[in-house]
Formats: structure tokens, sequence, C-alpha cells
């Protein structure tokens, strides 16, 4: 064989080896193969479809769609049952047979949905439109190929309109949330700080004012004090405190602040809204009062047998008839909370000590 043609394919054969040895070095620097990691670390709708009939004067019904990306439910994940669920419910008249999500893993493991209708998998892609009708099971493969871990996923929704919703009586308290025999008060301490009580004075937290905020407006008396997940931003809540105090005649005192769960170092302000800035729908003042987050909206509950809604995170307040009161109330002198498991709205009448719960399911007869 010529020597030329012998010594271009040793040349050649030396470039490969070269190359392949690089290429391991790589390799082993990235150690990408012993990643057996398989977890789902975040859950969240993207995008989700909602579906409005308008009624016309002339009986004309009309459907609009709108798209829903911001607001939407928070989605807990349970690593060790390996569940995914939202709970408070989505609106009764979103689309879940199409909806985007977005899904973060462990040292970006790859994702995987379930067929409905077989046993094949399919690989997860952001952009894809998922039918979410029932419940779906996502795996998370690791990187090294040795398994996957499953997660059944559940998108909790309304079945119906809040107006169709009915109250039934709880016989057990045990079943009750325990927010309903909480006592909120607090008591001032030097300029710029209070503390805060949420079980009638057992327990306290050390709370700080915003510069410049008057103490004097802190409640003193019928204060109520409710936590809900901040839209803008997330593992963040929104925390919002209202009563009655001197400073203001007819409307309650509110107070906000927001409370990064990633910094809890951090010391998060109490923040006045002012009066004047609820251009005159404020909430008045009640000798009981009740904050909820119910599906996903604002609420007060007094006891001038009025249902107060926020839009706005406590600025302005509107009385609704989202739903009412229980129509065998013996007086409105009552408590409101939400579960923390569902979300769901309780009632108890403080004289009586009886227990209802807004549901879905029709009233026993």
């Amino acid at each position: 064989m010529n020597k030329r043609y012998i010594y271009t394919l040793c040349l050649m054969l030396s470039i490969v080896l070269s190359l392949t040895s690089c290429l391991k070095g790589n390799d082993e620097e990235i150690d990408v193969s012993q990643y057996d990691d398989m977890a789902i670390t975040s859950f969240t709708l993207s995008a989700v479809n909602k579906y409005t009939t308008i009624t016309t004067s002339d009986s004309t019904k009309t459907v609009s769609k709108t798209t829903l990306n911001s607001g939407l439910p928070v989605f807990s994940i349970d690593q060790y049952k390996h569940q995914i669920f939202n709970n408070v419910p989505l609106a009764a008249e979103c689309d879940l047979k199409h909806v985007l999500v977005t899904i973060t893993t462990k040292r970006n493991g790859q994702v995987g949905i379930k067929s409905l209708i077989s046993d094949s998998v399919f690989t997860y892609m952001y952009t894809d439109s998922i039918d979410f009708s029932q419940p779906r099971e996502f795996r998370v493969y690791a990187l090294n190929g040795s398994g996957f871990r499953a997660y059944q996923v559940t998108i909790n929704q309304k079945s119906s309109t809040a107006s169709e919703k009915q109250w039934v009586r709880v016989a057990n308290e045990e079943n009750a949330p325990k927010a309903l025999y909480q006592d909120y008060t607090l008591q001032k301490g030097e300029a710029g700080t209070f503390q805060l009580s949420k079980d009638g004075g057992n327990t306290w937290f050390d709370e700080l004012l915003g510069d410049g905020e008057d103490v004097s407006l802190l409640p003193t008396d019928g204060i109520a004090w409710v936590s809900f997940p901040y839209s803008a931003s997330t593992n963040t809540d929104y925390e919002l405190m209202a009563g009655s105090c001197e400073g203001n005649g007819t409307a309650c005192t509110v107070w906000r602040k927001i409370v990064d769960k990633d910094a809890p170092k951090t010391a998060s302000k109490w923040v006045n809204i002012p009066m004047e800035d609820s251009n005159g729908l404020y909430l008045p003042k009640m000798s009981t009062l009740s904050l909820v987050w119910y599906d996903s909206l604002l609420y007060a509950i007094g006891d001038d047998g009025n249902i107060y809604k926020s839009r706005d995170g406590g600025l302005t307040w509107k009385t609704t008839n989202d739903f009412t009161l229980p129509e065998d109330l013996g007086s409105y002198h009552i408590k409101a909370a939400t579960d923390d498991e569902r979300g769901e709205l309780y009632l108890r009448d403080l004289d009586s000590g009886k227990l209802w719960h807004l549901t879905d399911m029709p009233a026993a007869k």
C-alpha cells in the first residue's frame, strides 16, 4: 500500500481517538449519568380558557371566551403520596380539556404524560394543550435512565356557580376549620411595632409597621385576618388585617403586607390602606368580622347581615350575592373561615355554636 495513504489513515485514526478522549473527559466532568433524582418541584397553570354566557335584553345568548393566565389557583405537591392538586377550585366556566401548564423538575428531569386511553407515554411540552377533564399521570424520568416517578395530577373545579351552593349543618366540630374558634387580638408596642395573636392571646407574633405608618390606626376591636397567595409573585402570600379603631368613624381600618416565603428572615411590614383611597366603597365597622379567601376571591362577613367582596386586595368593598348566609341563622353574630385542605367555606354561630358548610351537594330533606 502506498505509504502516503497509510500515513493519512493513521492521522485520521489519531484524530478520532483524540476527539473520543476529549468527549469522554467532558462527560466525566459533567457526570450527567450519575443523576438519579426524580421529582416534580413546581406545577403551575399557564393558560386556561374561560367561557361566559351573556344574555342581552332581547334574550339573545352569546358566549365569550377569555384566556386566563394570571390569578389562577396555586398547586400543592405531596412528594410522599406523589399527588399534585389545587386546594382552591378553578371556576366552573373554565375549559379543562385544553390547559397549558408549566412544570419544573429536579435537575431538569424529563417529563412524560400517560395517555388517557392506553399505556403510551408522551413527552411533555409546555406549549401542548392538555386534557385535565380527569386526573392525569405525569412521569419524571431520571437522567441516568434508572427509572421514573409517577405523579397523579388533579385540577379541582367548581361543579356549579356559587348561587347554586347550599348550606348544610355540620354535626361534628372536628370537621370544621380551627380558625372558627380563634380570636384575633393585638397589642401595640414601641414605635413601629405591635404584637398579633391569632389564638386569643396564647401565642404572639412580633410585627412591624411600614415607615411613617400611624400606630393609632391599628384595629382594636372586631379584628379579622386572612392570608392568601399573592398572584403577582410566586411563593408569596398577601396578608390582610381589618377591624375597628377610634381613628375611623364608620369604616374599618384595613392593613396589608406581602410575605416572601423564600426569604423568611426578611421581615415584611404592615401598610395601612388609606380611607380616602376607597372612594366611599369602604368596609363598615362591625363588632364581629371575618375575612376569608374563598373561590380565589376575598370576602368579608360580619354582623350586619351582608357579604362584602373586594377585587383589589382590600382597597374597595362592595356587597355581593355570590352566596348568601344560611336562612336559619339565629343572629349575625357569626364567624367564617375556610378549611386548609380544599378551601371550602364554613360558618359558626357564636351564640348557639351551630356550624354550617357551604357545599355544592343538595341539602338533605
